[in-house]
């Protein structure tokens, strides 16, 4: 194999490549045989046709196929034998197999961009700092207290606090009932301050159960779903039952009914404090990696090959539509990017290609031991035996991942850090 590079651009690259006659020819004659065996044609058994008669009669369809089939081969050992990483699958033009020739073709790609790091110390980043207070884990207390409730149904007037199970009638501005749109033994926590409606919570205290009533009510004007924000409904309400609730002492017995690691109630307190801690620390960690990557896209600046942005596009649409399918999900998956879906590509490229920069300028990477030690890690954060982890095919993205801890370990060392107490 002969190979021949010509750089188009700073990522843009022509490969001419030329396959020896002989290669071709040895492929050709295989292929040939294995014809050989399977066809049939009248006058001959089948195995038995003469190889001469194949050739003159399937040898160009034979060729084309053999070809066609070899290109990927040829193709991937022309990239390597040239030094090159395609960014994205090359196009191949310019494609020449006149029989008893070498094979000739041209590819164009881009390559793989290969970035020289300007900087990446003295990086400006804000660190989240946050103390757990008592009112935080008082309130996720009463969080778990409230999901441990007893109910029991009464014969009283709803009041607040209380659970109602009710059939609801939607009526139209004249007070008709809307055809299609009644809801049964739907269930309200009367007082709940995440209620999409206080106002139609309000309105149903004091009913009593079997009893009838029409609301008015306008939903909260911050509800996330926009349609509803605002809105005015109208609805027929059915009391079906009226359930009074009674929380749980705040004690050690409360504590211990929640999991057998905690003893008393001071362990299940210092629990939840463990977890707001995590959850902070999260949240600040991601904050940093953000800053950080958009200084270093900003202070190293480069243009990525158009064909990578694009066959990472078409990468993420794949596996979006794979998981729709998966779900029963009927979505159009052709539609074009938009231009944050296309910056947010190239956003996550160039934090990949940088980080990996940086990687390599400092040396940094992962030993068998801190390796195993991360697996042990994330399989007992699973629940699972850590050779269920290396079985599952995500061994390499764990070590991707600890190897990219690192340079965002390192990245925060030699950045200048400002505090901000959230």
């Amino acid at each position: 194999m002969k190979t021949n590079v010509v750089e188009k651009s700073q990522w843009g690259r022509e490969l001419e490549v030329e396959i020896e006659a002989d290669r071709i020819e040895k492929e050709l004659n295989r292929a040939y045989r294995t014809y050989q065996k399977r066809v049939e044609i009248p006058g001959f058994r089948k195995g038995k046709v003469p190889l001469r008669l194949i050739i003159s009669r399937y040898g160009a369809s034979i060729r084309s196929e053999v070809i066609s089939d070899m290109l990927p081969t040829f193709l991937e050992e022309a990239t390597r034998e040239a030094g090159l990483v395609p960014a994205a699958p090359p196009q191949i033009s310019k494609l020449d197999h006149e029989p008893g020739a070498a094979l000739t073709f041209t590819a164009t790609l881009d390559i793989w961009p290969e970035i020289e790091l300007e900087t990446y110390e003295g990086l400006e980043i804000t660190r989240m700092v946050h103390e757990v207070t008592d009112d935080e884990i008082d309130s996720q207390l009463s969080e778990l207290q409230n999901r441990q409730a007893a109910e029991r149904a009464v014969e009283r007037p709803l009041e607040k606090g209380d659970v109602l199970i009710a059939d609801l009638q939607r009526l139209d501005e004249e007070g008709a009932p809307v055809e299609g749109e009644k809801f049964e033994e739907r269930h309200f926590l009367i007082g709940d301050e995440n209620a999409p409606s206080p106002e139609f919570e309000e309105a149903l205290v004091g009913i009593n159960p079997g009893e009838e009533r029409k609301v008015q009510f306008a939903y909260r004007e911050d509800l996330p779903n926009e349609e509803l924000a605002g809105k005015t409904e109208h609805f027929e309400v059915k009391a079906r039952e009226v359930r009074e609730r009674t929380l749980p002492e705040l004690d050690d017995e409360f504590a211990k009914d929640l999991g057998e690691q905690f003893q008393t109630l001071e362990d299940l307190r210092n629990n939840i404090k463990e977890q707001v801690v995590g959850r902070w620390d999260y949240m600040s960690k991601q904050r940093e990696r953000s800053e950080l990557v958009g200084q270093l896209i900003e202070k190293n600046a480069f243009e990525l090959p158009d064909s990578m942005v694009e066959n990472y596009l078409q990468s993420m649409r794949q596996q979006n539509q794979n998981h729709d399918h998966s779900h029963d999900h009927d979505h159009d998956h052709d539609h074009e990017p938009s231009e944050e879906e296309r910056e947010n590509a190239v956003r996550r490229l160039k934090s990949y290609l940088l980080t990996e920069a940086v990687r390599k300028k400092a040396d940094i990477s992962v030993s068998d031991e801190e390796f195993e030690a991360h697996l042990e890690d994330r399989a007992s954060a699973a629940g699972v035996k850590v050779e269920d982890v290396k079985r599952s095919g995500r061994a390499d993205d764990l070590r991707r991942e600890l190897e990219e801890d690192k340079v965002f370990a390192l990245l925060g060392e030699k950045a200048k850090v400002t505090e901000e107490k959230v």
